[in-house]
């Protein structure tokens, strides 16, 4: 755990909670249905949600600027989330108590260890990875402007493990290879079009880490945990995503693992490069595109190419079409910068450093 205390963090604005709780509200709205959760079990838990949006320049100033004011709430984010009862105790079924802990102190769960186990014993294998999930990516510009994109109703927490050529524990990488990155690459310049974002069902993915065959179950487990039962909708999601993956914990399927890496590796030291960067998204984009076809429906683009009124995809995710890109109803004002402490001359201030998420 980072040295950085909780209690040294503000606490989360009243439009941060409120923006959480909209979030929160939506997800519920989105399915009301909980066997739309179990629908594909391939991608359990997700659907394609069809928004109109123009793909920025990564270079450009829009993009950039983007991502600095995302980086600017995150923190606050995580507290907020978890301080709403239903996603605390969400947490706690996905990230366990340790990754509560380190969204209480503005931290992604994202080095997660068994405490208890002694410090001769090697760790190695037990390391957990998270990043925030942009459901409309960071990349594309849509009518409601970044206050659509920087707002809790666009997060996901999404596990990114990453182990070398094992992508079981990496479905946010998936996402983006498979679905997100053929469909903005290479797309038509300066021209908006329909992009099928990936729109989990949960504010955490996966949503469990161990199968449940029963209401019963479920509750004894979250009784240990110290959490209160969900509410009934919630409960039947959970219920119906351990349905789907088999009462275990959930896996990328090993067929997408090569594309999976392959997302991960463009953000490598051999890639950092602009030249290396671009000729490693062209590849990927060529790679993918077989496979992105057999999930999206005709008038998506892929790669550059619109598939065709006469398409049909091999594989059905179920597709809706939110308000995702307006503004929302709780927007963020722009969080006002801390105040500066004063230190005694020659004497430098301990300002803690956090880690900068993937940008993706």
């Amino acid at each position: 755990m980072s040295s950085r205390k909780s209690k040294n963090l503000p606490p989360p604005r009243q439009e941060m909670i409120d923006a959480v709780a909209e979030a929160m509200r939506e997800l519920e709205n989105v399915a009301p249905d909980p066997e739309i959760v179990s629908s594909c079990p391939q991608l359990p838990g997700i659907v394609l949600d069809r928004v109109i949006g123009k793909p920025l320049d990564r270079q450009g100033e829009e993009y950039r600027t983007t991502i600095n004011d995302y980086d600017k709430i995150r923190a606050e984010y995580f507290e907020a989330l978890v301080q709403h009862p239903i996603g605390r105790t969400l947490a706690l079924l996905a990230v366990g108590p340790d990754g509560l802990k380190l969204m209480e102190a503005g931290r992604s769960p994202s080095t997660l260890v068994n405490i208890e186990t002694p410090p001769e014993r090697a760790i190695r294998g037990r390391r957990v990875n998270y990043n925030c999930h942009h459901v409309i990516p960071k990349s594309l510009s849509v009518v409601g402007g970044k206050p659509a994109i920087n707002h809790p109703r666009n997060f996901v927490i999404a596990n990114t493990t990453r182990r070398g050529r094992d992508q079981s524990q990496n479905p946010h990488h998936l996402w983006h290879s498979l679905l997100l990155h053929p469909q903005t690459h290479n797309a038509p310049p300066n021209t908006e079009i329909p992009v099928y974002v990936v729109r989990p069902l949960f504010p955490f993915y996966p949503p469990i880490t161990q199968g449940f065959k029963s209401a019963e179950a479920l509750r004894e487990h979250l009784k240990n945990l110290g959490a209160p039962s969900l509410p009934e909708e919630w409960e039947r999601r959970i219920l119906e995503f351990s349905k789907a993956v088999g009462h275990r914990a959930y896996n990328v399927p090993k067929e997408y693992h090569e594309i999976t890496r392959a997302f991960g590796e463009l953000f490598s030291k051999a890639n950092r490069d602009g030249e290396a960067n671009q000729a490693a998204r062209d590849a990927l984009a060529h790679k993918v595109e077989k496979l992105s076809a057999e999930w999206l429906p005709g008038d998506a683009f892929v790669n550059g190419r619109q598939l065709g009124p006469d398409h049909k995809p091999k594989n059905q995710l179920p597709i809706i079409e939110s308000n995702l890109t307006a503004a929302p109803e709780m927007p963020l004002p722009e969080k006002p910068k801390p105040k500066k402490q004063r230190t005694q001359p020659g004497i430098a201030s301990a300002v803690p450093v956090r880690a900068a998420a993937m940008k993706v």
